[in-house]
């Protein structure tokens, strides 16, 4: 197998994470400061394309379509960019745990060139430089046909087709001498099927199918065929297919270097460098950093001549390929540049001054004068920036000391930017700020502002050259949900004008506390449910299927409850069907039971949702397991729950974009998978042991932790389940474990 790994070099975006970015310049770290945490990402992307097929617009594809999260496992998305180039080179964070993911590629079900690649990387910021790998995977499943064990002598116009339930490949004598075939797996699926047909040396037509169970992301699954001579009917009988599973290995890496790096030692390059006419008393220096060597650095300026730039006709030159005069010309001037090549790291770092008495010498104008800067590696990478200088008040560009960005973009950007009882505001603090703070009240109301003071983070006053502005994201807590807010930021003599939040409702559980109970006209008539009437609206059980054995699951109690008269009770039994001893799990799920197939269940999880985001699930519980037991009126899972070990009950809470189907036959068996790409927002508890005090229930909170998608995918969908077995799917667990639950809340924070 010939596999490539490609590593997409992240250094010239490195992500400063930090308080604030600190002035000056460390020579070995020449693509950003040190703060307070400074983060150095490598993307490696781990295909099957050849060295020799790696080419430029296949390494363009991957940079553009590169998308990255960094996320704070507690509070969800932090930052999203969408292309390799579009990486900030700092960001200002706090120390803590975050998570870095990475997307490329392309996400098609089926197909023999397009690949999808995933990465998910937990990281630590802790002061200094922090290296961090994100290993991107191929997340496709792929496939093959080994053709050397195709024998032409005995078949005849073979062709193999290998899917999914939403798309498939044929192989063919023209392609499976070196095709693969990559596959997205839906949610819910779990297995390639295959249907192999020709015609034998007799010229008779088969037709042989069969299913690759549980297949992996990367995994190669390669279809081997063996021959039986003496078969004796047709119908490919004389076929045999092994199926080889492998992983997806690394042989080969090639580099994919980031853009040049163009910045000010000290001071914001993006900002005015404000001055008055000979009152400057900083020089100016650019520090350039490229891979390979510095090939090209480009000046220019419209306002050349009186600046006393001396770039001839063009008004541009190039420093690193002078003639001799213009080179004498330039040292005139007292602008300098050094080059410096660290073969090491394959790194060529710059400096260009421009030094205090030339920019005393340019004289004062109402408007500001640009100086362009274009650096260009070896590789033929290009970075541009333009110093913009002030020289005189009336050429100073007045920016409003505090800036938050255009709210309802912000709100879009992040769905959980702005959820019910909080919202993050992101806000810019100009260097010369002076008590800066932003406030907020509820829309078209005279109440008084509630005040959020900054002065802390801004810095005055206003130096020459200026200081990259302080990015800060203000928490506001205790917001009412569902409600319209105006929002303001503020200093000294400024108040911006006003911009609006709404913030999210608030999702109430239905018959969150236990209280009402129906029985069932529908489906299965005569069953005990969690609601009101006969028809089921929010929750269901196993009371459907254990009704075949005379058995129920769950029901009401008053034996233990929270508040009110009732907690549902939940108890794992044994089920005799047709001569069958199963163990089938006391649970209680949010859904719906759709059918009984034979002596199994096909269930549906998830209730419609309002698309609000929590950050937690609180229960009242009590659970006390039993011993697992061996035999056939008692499953077990061996090596996770083992014949002699206390059972596990379980609680989980997800928010899905999708209802998820469950079937727990062991033909076709679908269980829920919190990694599955419908997965929004997971939280989950497992029981190892008792849980409450004897004869009451104990107050629990499952933190609920978002994926990545969360930023831009609203959830549709609110799934809980609980069991008292939480291997219940495998009719495994103790018989008689006991689980009591009440008064299901969303938290809010």
């Amino acid at each position: 197998m010939n596999i490539s790994k490609f590593n997409i070099s992240l250094c010239a975006g490195a992500l400063l994470l930090g308080g604030m970015a600190l002035s000056g310049c460390v020579a070995d770290e020449p693509f950003g400061s040190a703060g307070e945490g400074t983060l150095r990402m490598k993307m490696v992307i781990n295909s099957d394309i050849t060295r020799a097929e790696f080419d430029d617009d296949t390494e363009a594809a991957l940079r553009s379509n590169c998308v990255v999260y960094i996320s704070d496992p507690a509070k969800g998305l932090l930052h999203k960019y969408k292309g390799l180039e579009n990486l900030p080179e700092s960001i200002n964070m706090k120390n803590g745990s975050y998570v870095a993911e990475a997307w490329t590629g392309d996400s098609v079900t089926a197909s023999f060139d397009k690949k999808f690649f995933r990465g998910y990387q937990p990281f630590e910021i802790s002061g200094g430089v922090n290296q961090v790998v994100i290993n991107c995977k191929i997340a496709n499943v792929v496939a093959s046909v080994n053709s050397a064990t195709i024998d032409p002598s005995l078949v005849k116009d073979m062709k193999i087709n290998i899917g999914n339930t939403r798309g498939s490949l044929d192989f063919d004598e023209s392609n499976y001498d070196f095709a693969k075939g990559y596959f997205m797996m839906p949610n819910g699926d779990t297995s390639l099927s295959y249907t192999v047909s020709g015609v034998n040396s007799e010229g008779k037509a088969f037709s042989k199918s069969g299913v690759i169970e549980n297949v992996e992301r990367a995994h190669e699954y390669v279809l081997n065929f063996a021959y039986n001579p003496d078969f004796e009917e047709l119908g490919g009988s004389f076929i045999t297919i092994n199926i080889d599973d492998s992983e997806i290995i690394v042989e080969d890496e090639v580099e994919i270097l980031s853009r040049p790096s163009v910045s000010l030692v000290e001071g914001d390059i993006d900002r005015q460098v404000v001055g008055s006419a000979g009152g400057f008393k900083d020089d100016i220096i650019v520090k350039v950093a490229a891979f390979g060597g510095v090939k090209k650095l480009s000046i220019s300026s419209p306002q050349a001549s009186v600046l006393g730039l001396p770039m001839g006709d063009g008004n541009e030159a190039d420093l690193m390929n002078l003639m001799p005069s213009a080179q004498e010309a330039f040292d005139n001037t007292g602008i300098s540049w050094d080059v410096t090549y660290n073969e090491q790291r394959n790194l060529a770092t710059c400096f260009l001054v421009f030094p205090m008495a030339f920019l005393n010498s340019v004289p004062e104008a109402s408007e500001e004068y640009v100086i362009n800067l274009a650096a260009t590696d070896n590789y033929g990478k290009t970075t541009e920036k333009t110093i913009r200088l002030a020289v005189g008040e009336g050429a100073v560009v007045v920016e409003d000391p505090v800036l938050i960005p255009e709210l309802a973009d912000w709100a879009k950007q992040n769905l959980r930017n702005v959820k019910s009882t909080s919202a993050l505001i992101p806000v810019t603090i100009q260097d010369d700020a002076v008590n800066p703070g932003i406030r907020y009240r509820v829309a078209g109301s005279s109440d008084a502002w509630t005040e959020f003071s900054l002065a802390s983070a801004a810095d005055a006053p206003r130096k020459v050259l200026r200081k990259a502005p302080v990015q800060k994201t203000v928490t506001l807590t205790g917001l009412k949900s569902a409600t319209r807010y105006e929002v303001q930021s503020y200093a000294d003599g400024f108040v911006s004008t006003s911009q609006y939040i709404t913030t999210e409702s608030v999702f109430i559980i239905p018959n969150s506390s236990m209280e009402q109970w129906g029985t069932t006209s529908e489906v299965t008539s005569g069953v005990v449910f969690p609601g009101e009437g006969s028809t089921r609206s929010f929750w269901d059980t196993g009371n459907h299927g254990a009704k075949i054995a005379s058995a129920v699951l769950t029901d009401k109690s008053a034996d233990m409850f929270h508040l009110g008269s009732y907690s549902a009770r939940l108890e794992s039994k044994k089920a005799a069907v047709f001569g069958i001893g199963k163990l089938a799990a006391g649970n209680l799920f949010a859904g719906t039971y759709v059918k009984t197939d034979g002596t199994d269940g096909v269930l549906k999880f998830g209730r419609e949702y309002d698309g609000s985001h929590p950050d937690a699930l609180k229960v009242w519980v009590n659970y006390r397991p039993q011993t697992v037991q061996s035999g056939n009126n008692n499953g077990y899972v061996s090596g996770i729950n083992n014949v002699g070990d206390l059972d596990k009950g379980q609680i989980y809470v997800a928010l899905t974009t999708e209802q998820v189907e469950i079937r727990t036959k062991s033909s076709n068996r679908a269980l829920f998978d919190p990694n599955a790409d419908c997965i929004v927002a997971y939280g989950e508890r497992t029981f190892d042991g008792d849980f409450g005090p004897d004869g009451s229930l104990q107050e629990l909170t499952i933190p609920i932790e978002y994926r990545g998608k969360a930023a831009n995918t609203k959830p549709l969908f609110l799934v809980i389940v609980c069991s008292a077995s939480k291997f219940g799917d495998y009719y495994a667990g103790g018989i008689g474990s006991l689980m009591y639950v009440d008064d299901f809340e969303l938290i809010y924070e």
